[in-house]
């Protein structure tokens, strides 16, 4: 810290009389992160002392100035030898300060998968054009690819093509050199124009075509020579699940590193939660502390896309969905929960922002 540095020799009886010190004979100034003389090997806080004009010191009647206190040796923040940091950990600002205390200049780290996004649908439409009847923005490239980027990918985002077979072909051809990982969006359920499942298996090897879990039930993969291309559900909540259970892992497999937990936290539905028997299920949820009387700190509102055939959930559109302030997956088989119980959810936002 700021201080002036003694000799703690002068200190073994009493608070020696400093008034006529002088400066680089009796002490010196050191502040923080300051090297001075070895003769020198403890450091009184410069709030504890008065400095006079003749270079003398008015030292206060209690002060500690043991040897070494106050002096952090040379070396002590990396020691030769030391661990800085372990391998198969992302590095953030802490870690890469860390490095750099060592010396170190650079160090080996795994390159980022790269994965391409193709965007597919003759209704789509770019964000910020004119949208006309029977047209959706393109919202999937931007959820995508800041998943990706959040995840620790590098996305390839490619341009919009119709639903056209050889258009189709065409890119996922042209994608495939350029990735470790191609990501179709859309066209995978049995739509007259959901042409890009058939193309996955005909451009590479099927591994499946449909998941037991909703939304994005309609998820298909296959592999093609040493690349893995996974087509998404279309809807941008189907779509954010399958990134979510299906390509995060990926991501984190590829970067050698664990898949990332959610903050859990206890709340008490205020509705039912409906569950299907056969499927797992992503469900948004709206969060508000509960008062101090509840089983659980938080109240928790369902909220579904499915409209009016919701029962018992608030229906809500796709943005809402995706701005909610939890989630709630359930396992294959768990029964429906009724109002009034408490469940375990997924926080997708900082408890402070919840609203009471």
């Amino acid at each position: 810290m700021d201080g002036i540095a003694v000799k703690s020799a002068q200190f073994t009886e009493e608070i020696p009389d400093s008034s006529s010190w002088k400066y680089g004979e009796d002490y010196v100034r050191a502040d923080t992160g300051d090297d001075f003389p070895d003769a020198f090997d403890a450091v009184i806080a410069i709030e504890n002392v008065t400095l006079l004009e003749n270079g003398g010191v008015i030292l206060p009647e209690k002060i500690n100035a043991s040897k070494g206190f106050n002096v952090k040796p040379q070396g002590a923040d990396v020691r030769k030898g030391s661990l800085v940091c372990p391998g198969g950990r992302l590095l953030s600002a802490r870690e890469l300060a860390a490095i750099a205390m060592g010396g170190i200049e650079s160090v080996p780290v795994v390159r980022r998968p790269r994965v391409a996004f193709l965007p597919t649908g003759s209704e789509l439409v770019s964000v910020g054009a004119p949208l006309e009847r029977g047209q959706n923005f393109d919202t999937n490239s931007i959820l995508v690819g800041q998943l990706l980027r959040e995840m620790g990918a590098e996305p390839i985002l490619h341009s919009i093509v119709k639903d056209e077979r050889e258009s189709l072909r065409a890119a996922m051809k042209e994608l495939l050199p350029l990735c470790d990982i191609l990501l179709v969006n859309a066209g995978t359920s049995k739509g007259g124009e959901d042409y890009c499942a058939g193309l996955l298996a005909e451009i590479g090897d099927s591994l499946f075509h449909g998941v037991a879990a909703v939304p994005g039930r309609p998820l298909s993969a296959a592999v093609a020579g040493d690349k893995l291309i996974l087509n998404l559900a279309g809807p941008s909540f189907a779509a954010y699940y399958n990134m979510d259970w299906a390509v995060r892992p990926l991501i984190c497999r590829a970067l050698g590193v664990p898949v990332p937990e959610r903050t859990r936290v206890r709340a008490v539905l205020s509705q039912p939660l409906h569950l299907p028997p056969f499927f797992s299920i992503m469900m948004s949820l709206r969060l508000k502390k509960a008062d101090h009387y509840a089983p659980a700190p938080y109240t928790a509102e369902p909220l579904s896309l499915r409209g009016s055939s919701a029962v018992g959930s608030s229906a809500v559109g796709s943005a809402e969905a995706l701005t909610a302030d939890a989630l709630y997956i359930s396992s294959l088989g768990e029964k429906s929960h009724n109002a009034g119980e408490v469940i375990e959810v997924e926080l997708l936002r900082n408890p402070a922002e919840l609203n009471d």
